[in-house]
């Protein structure tokens, strides 16, 4: 946390902050942690932001203010943030009444809260609220942040997978009756094949359509080119502006996209709006922070499988658990390239005779014949 005097608004207004709130983790709870006990008489403060948070987190889905009403209260605010005193009292039902709120004595508590909607708002690209308005309605939206140094993968409702990079982060419905997902940042999909229902990977200005495939995305939040690079299989890149649908069911053969097969990639050119293929494929997958998933050729030929869990491990970023005396001499010969992490390990186990089950970050493999 980068603010001075660790105000109510500077705890509401941090990212960090309200991830944590949000979404806590082992990493997370200890600079928390340590941060209190550097500076106990915030502790207060800190609780105070803690449940605004929470509140804010659960009344997201009911009536918010208008933009002109947002951008009333976004200045106010600029003229009346100070410290306050006044103690956090939620009540059984929280009234979400933008109204109420500024004609209440807790009026620089409910411009703090205003604010922090407004500001995650005004952050987010125009891409981003248009694929969370055109989620049916009902439809239970997750995102996942990689808030590690490590590779993060995500095992989403299809059987596909994403691999995202640290600072990146995904958004998708916890069950793909539509398969459309939001990235920002770096990843890597392995997806399901389901001709039928296409897979969409919406970014700032771009959207990626498969129907079964591995490839890789890299789009930064600023203005900076975002990539797409194939490892297997066919997209369609499609360049979205403000006029454009959000679900392209355009040819392949229209100006506005380009189809991109193994070891092709193209790049989007925000100013221009312009998608560009680029010529020197081969080493997309061989440049410096590339994914270790994405570098992977998963051919196997004898190959040790406690060699081929290893492999499995650095590149999903997860523990695999086994009878090594039963399994530690067997070997698996197998092209496993372009395959969702399920079906890798689905794969595995039918060449071993045994079973698996994931286990937050951890994939137990029990069962199979023991092999000498």
């Amino acid at each position: 946390m980068k603010q001075a005097s660790y105000s109510l608004i500077d705890f509401l207004k941090d990212p960090d902050f309200r991830d944590w709130v949000k979404h806590p983790d082992e990493a997370q709870d200890i600079y928390w942690q340590q941060f209190q006990e550097l500076h106990p008489d915030k502790k207060p403060v800190l609780e105070q932001a803690r449940q605004y948070v929470l509140v804010l987190a659960e009344q997201t889905a009911q009536d918010k203010p208008s933009m002109a009403e947002s951008q009333l209260m976004r200045q106010t605010i600029q003229q009346r943030i100070h410290e306050t005193t006044i103690p956090f009292t939620p009540s059984v039902a929280y009234n979400w009444s933008w109204t109420r709120i500024a004609a209440s004595v807790v009026l620089v508590l409910g411009l703090g809260i205003t604010a922090y909607w407004y500001s995650q708002n005004e952050k987010q690209p125009q891409g981003y609220q248009r694929f969370i308005q055109s989620a049916p309605q009902g439809t239970a939206l997750s995102e996942t942040r990689n808030n590690d140094t490590k590779p993060l993968t995500i095992f989403l409702s299809d059987g596909s997978s994403v691999v995202l990079q640290p600072g990146s982060r995904l958004s998708y419905p916890n069950t793909l009756t539509k398969r459309e997902v939001y990235l920002t940042g770096k990843a890597f999909f392995e997806v399901v094949k389901d001709p039928a229902n296409p897979f969409l990977v919406y970014t700032r200005g771009v959207a990626t359509k498969v129907l079964g495939t591995s490839f890789s995305i890299d789009a930064p939040e600023t203005n900076q080119p975002i990539k797409v690079a194939v490892k297997t299989g066919k997209v369609a890149v499609y360049s979205l502006d403000e006029t454009t649908s959000l679900y392209p069911e355009s040819t392949d053969s229209e100006q506005n996209s380009l189809v991109l097969t193994p070891n092709q990639s193209a790049e989007y050119v925000a100013d221009s709006h312009h998608l560009v293929r680029k010529t020197d494929t081969v080493s997309t997958f061989l440049q410096p922070g590339t994914l270790i998933v994405a570098k992977q050729s998963f051919d196997f030929d004898e190959t040790p499988v406690s060699d081929v869990f290893r492999t499995l491990e650095k590149a999903y970023g997860i523990d695999i658990v086994y009878n090594e005396s039963a399994l530690g001499k067997c070997s698996l010969t197998a092209s496993l390239v372009g395959q969702p992490f399920h079906e890798k390990l689905s794969a595995v186990c039918k060449a071993l005779d045994a079973h698996y089950s994931i286990q937050g970050n951890q994939v137990v493999i029990t069962g199979g014949q023991r092999c000498q």
